[in-house]
């Protein structure tokens, strides 16, 4: 009864998760083998690991004999866990990963789900190399991720063997094609890369998908497309690719070969995002940030760009510390909107706007417009003699693209 854990939990808590969901199996045989011989209408007194772990169960689902309580479940699961019950060692594993309970410490994490895959649990094993892929409580490693994912995918995982073929260890259809393109696309040759890369996306290689996209967006090889880049995408992001999903919310965001739509462009990043891909989740970030698709939150802003800082994303480091601050402004989309607004006018007065939701740039850009004009005359005045002088040097240094203050103020 030791097969099915994490996938029962997180199915059972309706948390999202890599891991794919089966037969609860553990959670029936607690009902009708378990639960019952212990009696009373709180039970709470297990004489043995699979009562403590069934009891665990309970307490998470708030099914059967006892109202839903995380605290209580994590207790039990440890209870277990501590004499070697496998399952549960895995499940508390995950408790701790996610903070389900107990204060969340990945560390924790790790340490329960190598106890439990020291025993040849499949899920444990799949948990480990999970936390070296993604750097959950350990120094992300590839190689001992590849490790853990193959002892997994040999003990008969489906999701460890998912995330080898993602990781290149299991070849795709068509990949003898998407090879030959590889290596053409290397050699600059782009119109053959894109005949061989053409050839391996028909089969349904997804990284060839994302290639023959990639050609169509930039136009290598081949007229640019953006239509045809959109139609790539989307067969790899359907597919289930975290490179082609976000690929694919960036052309909704854009308004490329698609009509600007930054829910839809938001909906593709968090599915990115949540396989842990690291342009996803510093996508997912930058909307949070400025409402783009879904309500402007700093908090959620700092959790997905820290996310993404974790793996290496110095970027998103810079973002997720400088947001810690209050006082520090969200900033701005981009130049335009700098310069449309005004940075003096963005430090000193600018009130994010939290919870609201811009579904493309006009709606945003109309924001804005009120923005400007609520600022005061001086403040206008001030913005603007500052940037006369920057439109002046610039000019005078020579510098390209100087931008013109416009016309000035009037009181």
């Amino acid at each position: 009864m030791q097969k099915r854990i994490p996938l029962l939990l997180t199915t059972l808590l309706l948390i999202p998760s890599t891991v794919t969901a089966g037969p609860l199996e553990d959670w029936i045989t607690c009902q009708k083998q378990v639960l019952p011989d212990l009696g009373g209408p709180r039970p709470g007194n297990p004489k043995t690991p699979v009562e403590a772990y069934c009891l665990g169960l309970a307490y998470t689902t708030g099914k059967g004999p006892v109202a839903k309580d995380p605290v209580a479940a994590a207790q039990f699961y440890r209870q277990a866990a501590e004499k070697g019950h496998a399952a549960a060692q895995n499940v508390l594993g995950y408790t701790y990963e996610k903070g389900y309970g107990v204060t969340g410490d990945p560390v924790q994490a790790v340490a329960w789900y190598r106890k439990a895959a020291d025993q040849g649990l499949p899920d444990a094993l799949f948990n480990l190399g999970r936390a070296y892929q993604h750097g959950v409580g350990v120094k992300a490693d590839f190689g001992e991720a590849k490790k853990w994912y193959q002892q997994a995918a040999a003990k008969g995982s489906e999701v460890a063997a998912a995330e080898l073929r993602g990781m290149g260890q299991t070849p795709q259809p068509g990949q003898a094609e998407f090879e030959e393109g590889s290596k053409l696309y290397q050699a600059k040759d782009f119109t053959g890369a894109l005949r061989w890369l053409r050839k391996s996306a028909e089969l349904g290689n997804t990284q060839a998908q994302i290639a023959v996209g990639y050609q169509y967006e930039l136009g290598e090889g081949v007229a640019k497309d953006y239509k045809e880049a959109v139609r790539w995408y989307t067969r790899a992001a359907q597919a289930g690719d975290p490179h082609g999903q976000r690929n694919l919310g960036y052309m909704y965001e854009n308004g490329q070969g698609v009509p600007e739509d930054w829910v839809e462009a938001a909906k593709w990043y968090r599915m990115s995002a949540e396989q842990h891909y690291v342009k996803g989740q510093f996508s997912l970030g930058r909307m949070y940030q400025f409402g783009m698709g879904v309500p402007q939150n700093r908090q959620e802003t700092i959790t997905w760009y820290k996310k993404a800082a974790d793996q290496g994303d110095s970027q998103a480091a810079y973002f997720a510390e400088h947001l810690k601050n209050p006082r520090n402004s969200i900033g701005f989309r981009n130049a335009q909107e700098q310069a449309f607004v005004g940075i003096t006018h963005m430090a000193l007065n600018f009130n994010e706007p939290v919870g609201q939701v811009f579904r493309n740039s006009a709606e945003r850009n109309a924001y804005l417009a009120g923005v400007r004009q609520s600022l005061s005359y001086q403040d206008q005045k001030l913005l603007y003699d500052i940037q006369v002088r920057e439109y002046e040097d610039c000019r005078r240094t020579q510098k390209p693209d100087c931008h013109s203050p416009g016309p000035a103020p009037k009181p």
